[in-house]
């Protein structure tokens, strides 16, 4: 099963930490999971973070785990774009609403 999770909390929020363990529960399921950062978790995307939620999430990545960040609200918080890791890609609304239509399950943990 395809599922996307939208997540609009900062780093340090209990949603952050609650989503990043369903998304790897979901994993262990086989399920195929794709983390969408809005507003606030956009700030997850940065290379410089270094707390439990970005070890947390670089572990789920390496495992498997897809992550976009709406590139808008990155740009909106100062984050500098260009300098988010590979490993997470940029997206719109456009991509934002494809990933929702082409999914078997959206969950917003917001």
């Amino acid at each position: 099963m395809k599922i996307t999770i939208l997540l609009k909390s900062g780093p340090s929020s209990m949603e952050t930490r609650r989503t990043l363990q369903v998304a790897a529960d979901m994993m262990s399921q086989g399920d195929t999971v794709h983390l969408y950062l809005l507003q606030d978790a956009v700030h997850l995307s940065r290379a410089e973070l270094k707390n439990d939620a970005s070890t947390a999430l670089d572990r789920l990545v390496d495992q498997g785990l897809d992550v976009s960040f709406l590139s808008r609200d990155a740009r909106l918080r100062g984050l500098d774009v260009s300098a988010v890791p590979e490993k997470i890609s940029a997206g719109t609304y456009d991509t934002l609403v494809d990933l929702m239509v082409s999914s078997d399950r959206v969950i917003g943990l917001l």
